[in-house]
């Protein structure tokens, strides 16, 4: 199949960019339905995604509820990191929001890609230190933040998110019920429509 690493991916991975002829080959470019599940909580994860178009969100099941850890979006990579890196149990959920495109390199072509090239893993690596960065802030932001102050950090930080993901994911990951969400919605648009 033909096709090349999105400029975006190949700024934010130059490594990757710089070996692209060579692991090219190895990855699969996969046109999965919305609602597909790419990995389920208990498995090993195995492949890791590079979100072409689409949306996919990464969710953990608790006695009382879904938990949104995260969605991805175009020119992110995708899956379990822990369970990728340490061979065991994913603890969370991985599928697909909306139609998507992916590219899908499989575990044993990532390892000999990497012991080939290793300043590819250097490269992931310092991406995971900074993503893991960015949940450590949103878990502080969650405990110190009005669940308002919440929502208005995200469509700030993330206004497409409103028209690509529903409002109960949205929701479960501000930490809310639905209708918390919706009365948080109806009272800043109250607001703006006064002022």
């Amino acid at each position: 199949m033909n096709f090349e690493l999105p400029a975006p991916i190949r700024q934010e991975f130059p490594a990757l960019a710089a070996h692209w002829a060579q692991i090219k080959p190895k990855f699969q470019k996969r046109q999965v339905p919305a609602q597909t599940t790419l990995l389920n909580e208990g498995e090993i994860a195995t492949q890791l995604y590079l979100v072409i178009q689409g949306s996919l969100r990464m969710w953990h099941n608790t006695p009382e509820r879904e938990v949104t850890l995260q969605f991805f979006f175009e020119n992110q990579p995708v899956t379990s990191f822990e369970s990728f890196y340490l061979d065991q149990p994913s603890d969370s959920t991985i599928a697909t929001l909306e139609n998507s495109t992916l590219l899908v390199l499989s575990k044993k072509d990532f390892t000999a890609f990497c012991q080939a090239y290793p300043d590819v893993e250097v490269n992931l690596n310092q991406w995971l230190c900074q993503r893991f960065i960015t949940y450590r802030r949103r878990i502080y932001a969650q405990l110190q933040t009005t669940a308002t102050g919440r929502y208005q950090a995200l469509i700030a930080d993330n206004p497409e998110i409103l028209t690509r993901i529903p409002l109960h994911e949205i929701a479960s990951y501000l930490g809310i019920t639905p209708v918390s969400l919706s009365r948080i919605r109806a009272q800043l648009d109250s607001a703006t429509a006064k002022g």
